[in-house]
């Protein structure tokens, strides 16, 4: 009896054997399909495979490996969909082996990137990097993907892990640096703007960015200098000078304005001219805005400016230039003004 017992489990056993060695070799069919080319015909062995019910059912690992080389065969056949599913059907069975996990798990970033979920690239990048290592492709990706979501702590984390990588290249500093400008780092954005910026072939744009990181972190003679060799726009210096002057900077802001003067390929404009002057008076350097003001009122003068010329000069002092000026100013409309008269 025991001998019959016994000799039932062993044929048991051995028809179990036979049986996973006949899947496992199925499954190798699927994989060699995939080597061929032949990406049709390993679709339609690992759905057969996968159909299977009862005694024929397989396990998880094995129906986890079919769903990833159904991805691959789909992401050949460039059907990114059916691919992602595959893949997430492959992953959500948690039973694929070390490697083929970390090959799935890479896949469907990709392919989640590309349809902007940029939240299950997160969560798959999350996945791949602690139980795995992070490539630097999927590591790029998931930076972007935290920018994309304005999860700027995020992406600063991502860019410093391509970094332990050896993988920092201008674009993943330009999104680390962007991100810590979005989070009020201004000396961690000026530094890593720093770190790219002085190559000879920088783009304009980002020494602009530079120079604005410069400028929020106080360390203004940089930024000048990084808006000296983006020959930046008349605009942008007068929008930092303009914010120097909110800041109560108003040396910082004439310094600022004279750079941006200096660099004009023509004659400043009334506008800008009178904006000096602004920075000139903020400055407590009366003579040189009443130069500036008596420049514009011998071209083009306004009861404003006239009123402005006439109060610079009764402050310093200069008599003659108070009587001249105003009585130029009696035919713009000023003979009522009291505080002048």
């Amino acid at each position: 009896m025991l001998v019959s017992v016994s000799r039932r489990l062993a044929m048991m056993l051995l028809f179990l054997l036979s049986f996973a060695t006949a899947q496992a070799a199925e499954i190798a069919d699927v994989s060699a399909s995939i080597e061929r080319g032949n990406y049709q015909q390993a679709l339609k062995l690992s759905a057969a495979l996968l159909a299977q019910q009862g005694d024929q059912k397989l396990v998880s690992p094995q129906r986890a490996e079919l769903w990833r080389l159904q991805g691959i065969s789909y992401l050949y056949l460039n059907q990114r969909a059916e691919a992602y599913r595959a893949y997430q059907n492959a992953l959500a069975l948690n039973s694929l082996s070390e490697a083929s996990e970390a090959d799935a798990l890479a896949a469907v970033i990709r392919l989640a990137y590309r349809v902007n979920q940029y939240d299950e690239v997160l969560n798959y990048a999350r996945q791949l990097s602690e139980h795995h290592h992070l490539s630097p492709s999927s590591g790029r990706l998931a930076m972007q993907a935290a920018y994309s979501l304005s999860r700027f702590d995020v992406a600063i984390d991502y860019a410093n892990q391509l970094q332990e990588l050896d993988a920092l290249d201008a674009f993943v500093l330009q999104t680390k640096a962007l991100s810590e400008m979005a989070l009020s780092r201004y000396g961690a954005a000026a530094a890593t703007f720093d770190q790219f910026v002085n190559a000879a072939d920088v783009a304009p744009k980002w020494l602009e960015q530079a120079a604005r990181a410069h400028v929020k972190a106080g360390t203004h003679r940089t930024a000048r200098q990084y808006l000296a060799r983006a020959r930046a726009d008349i605009a942008l210096y007068r929008a930092i000078a303009v914010s120097r002057l909110d800041s109560n900077e108003a040396e910082q802001a004439l310094l600022y304005w004279q750079q941006g003067l200096q660099q004009l390929d023509r004659v400043a404009t009334r506008d800008e001219q009178l904006f000096m002057v602004q920075c000139l008076i903020k400055n407590n350097q009366r003579v040189a805005a009443l130069n500036r003001i008596s420049e514009v009122n011998l071209t083009q003068p306004d009861k404003q400016t006239l009123k402005l010329q006439v109060m610079l000069a009764y402050q310093l002092g200069h008599w003659k230039e108070v009587i001249d000026t105003a009585q130029v100013a009696l035919s713009y409309g000023l003979k009522d003004d009291k505080m002048l008269w």
